[in-house]
């Protein structure tokens, strides 16, 4: 009888202790995949102001040129850039009057839109 209760106690506390490891390695793996999440949306949103001061730039680049008087080139409808994480893009609307940015993670559920007026 004794034998009895001594393996029951033994299959009740290595079943109580499975199931808080596996808690506890749930939160871990819950936590570490938030913490990605959140560093790749950081990293996003960099590369989302990147793009936007790269239009200004260009644009203020050809509009400088204008005013001089000298050659200028017209920026394309759109602009595309791969990275190993990210792909940026840059669309025209067709009225010209607005660029959509986009950015998009490649392996994660991250994608990030902002509308930039032309000047």
């Amino acid at each position: 009888m004794k034998k009895a209760y001594t393996l029951f106690i033994t299959i009740f506390l290595i079943t109580v202790f499975s199931f808080l490891a596996i808690q506890i390695l749930e939160k871990k793996a819950l936590r570490s995949e938030n913490l990605t999440n959140q560093v790749l949306y950081i990293q996003a949103k960099n590369h989302l102001e990147f793009l936007k001061e790269y239009l200004k730039d260009e644009m203020s680049i050809r509009k400088n040129a204008l005013d001089e008087g000298g050659e200028t080139f017209e920026l394309s409808k759109t602009i595309e850039i791969i990275d190993e994480k990210f792909t940026l893009k840059a669309v025209k609307s067709e009225d010209e009057k607005y660029y959509n940015l986009y950015v998009k993670a490649k392996d994660y559920d991250i994608a990030l839109y902002k509308k930039l007026e032309i000047k």
